[in-house]
Formats: structure tokens, sequence, C-alpha cells
């Protein structure tokens, strides 16, 4: 998949890594989970949903479970069953409130197994899927922003979706409470594009766009009502594509309250994707870096600072 834009890019400059306050403990726990493989789902999508489900295990395990009580929330530790009040910021995973975020997938299997289901009353052999997996976590701190962020068919809130067809556009709502500064990503499993900062922006953008907390966002717009910095040449506007019947890729929106260092970018990484007639046009891809390579330093980002949450969310693009 490649996103296309007529905007012409260039290379950024890798900048030294900026942090702010303490450096999160990175922590190693083990989390398992078991769940049903029926045929009509891809084993692609049962791995999905197994190690999702394992990571919740894993940080629960790490941190406690998060218990609501009337209008109080509190932080039960798993060992000694006690209960603290708590008003950190959490992280919902598969609509699992949980007080930590996995940093990286340390080691992952699955393995088939049977299962027992209660149907109309009567006990039937299933197929489920086991996953065990290793993860390195760290607990969120108070200095991690809390943020809301979709992405959209159009440049109106009310058009949130995940699922693109070929050659339609994508745009992103983003709203915080917090100030800070945002970067996003779209990775197809072979590099990373860089959707924002945009690709004609100043060196002074590199670190992130800089957001207003409190203030509604949407990118990849060029109409004048999103033009939110010196005018709207600086704006990319993105198209899907995909040579495949269906394409998932997963979109990584990174926030912090700090400036965020730029990797490495390159140009020219995804040029082949452009047809003939795109190239006529002056349609370019954006400057990416190779999925490893992007991992590496999400990785790194998250292990030096406190302050940054990442959001990431799985779109599909179909023919």
């Amino acid at each position: 998949m490649s996103l296309r834009s007529g905007i012409p890019v260039f290379l950024l400059v890798l900048v030294p890594l900026l942090t702010c306050g303490q450096k999160p403990e990175i922590r190693t726990v083990e989390g398992e989970s078991q769940v049903e493989f029926p045929d009509t789902r891809s084993r692609h999508d049962v791995e999905k949903e197994a190690l999702e489900k394992a990571s919740i295990t894993a940080l629960e395990r790490a941190f406690g479970t998060v218990v609501i009580r009337g209008n109080s929330t509190y932080m039960k530790n798993l060992n000694t069953g006690k209960e603290t009040q708590t008003s950190v910021v959490f992280n919902s995973i598969a609509n699992t409130y949980v007080k930590g975020e996995v940093v990286e997938v340390l080691d992952q299997n699955f393995e088939e197994v049977q299962g027992l289901a209660t149907i109309d009353g009567k006990k039937k052999a299933i197929r489920e899927l086991k996953c065990t997996a290793k993860f390195s976590v760290r607990e969120l701190s108070d200095d991690v922003p809390d943020f809301e962020a979709f992405p959209l068919q159009c440049p109106d809130p009310g058009c949130r979706t995940t699922s693109f067809k070929d050659k339609s556009s994508l745009f992103l709502y983003f709203k915080s409470p917090y100030d800070g500064y945002l970067a996003v990503y779209l990775d197809n499993g072979n590099t990373a594009q860089c959707l924002l900062p945009y690709a004609r922006m100043s060196g002074s953008f590199d670190n992130g766009v800089p957001l207003q907390g409190g203030k509604e966002y949407i990118f990849f717009s060029r109409q004048p009502a999103y033009s939110y910095f010196d005018n709207t040449v600086f704006v990319d506007e993105y198209e899907m594509s995909t040579e495949d019947s269906q394409e998932q890729d997963r979109l990584f929106v990174i926030f912090s309250r700090s400036a965020i260092a730029s990797p490495g970018l390159q140009t020219g990484l995804d040029e082949k994707l452009l047809s003939p007639d795109e190239k006529s046009r002056q349609y370019k891809v954006p400057k990416s870096l190779y999925s490893e390579d992007f991992q590496k330093w999400l990785i790194k980002n998250r292990t030096h600072k406190s302050d940054l949450r990442v959001m990431t969310i799985d779109i599909t693009i179909q023919k």
C-alpha cells in the first residue's frame, strides 16, 4: 500500500533524542490467552486477537486491574488483592482499561487446542487458539497525555472509518486536553510512511507538529478551515492505494508533551509503487523508513520518554 501526495518531499535530518521527566521503568512480563478459532475466521485475525488479549493479561499482571466503583477508580493488586484509589491515565485495549502499555513483543507462540462451549444447553467441542507471549511493558505515568484520534474518509468527524477503498482519501481527527507534539506514520509491513509533519514544513517542525490542548484538528485537508499553520501550501493530501483485493496496514499516532525526535527518513523507498501515469501527474509518496527501523526508533522513544503515548489503528484498503 502507498499513500500518494502531489507535494514534493525532501529528506529530514536525524536529530538527538529528546526526553522529558524520568526515564520510564521497563519490565518483562508474560501473558496468555485462549480464543475461539472458528472456520469462518482467518488464522491471522485470530492470532491478532489472541496476542492482544495476552498483552492485557500481562499488563494486568504487572500493574494490576482497574476497578470502577461509583465515581471512583481503584487499582487492584493481583498478588495481594489490595485496592488503591487512583486518578492516573489509563490505556484502553479491546474495551479493557489497563495502567500500562506494551513497548515490545519479545516472544509469541500459538497452539491450536480443543475447548468446550455450551450451545443450546449442550456442551460442544470447539477449536481454540492458545497464545503465550512475553512482553516488555511500562507503566503509564501522570506525564502521559490522553488524546482522541481516528481516521476519516472525508474532512468531517462524522466520516469516521477504518475501511477504505482504493483511490479514496485519508484524513485524521485529533484532539487532546494537553499541549503537545504530534507525529503520524502509516506502516504497510515493509515501510513506515511519515504523514505528519508534512513534507514541506520547515525544520522547526521536524520534532513533531506543535498542537494546542482542547482544540479539534482535522489533518490532510487543504480546506482553509483546516489550515492550522502558515498556509495550505504545507498540507499533504493523501490517496489510498493497493494492488491487492484487500490489504491491512497500521496507523501510528504518536503524541508527546515534549518534542519527538525525528527518525532518519528517506525519499524514494516507495517510488516503485507509483504508476507511470501517477509519475507524469507528479504524484509523490511520503518520505519513509523501513518498518524494522521505524519499530526500533519507536521502541527507543517509548523506552526513554515518559511523556509519550502511541495509538495504533489498523485500517483496511479494498480494490
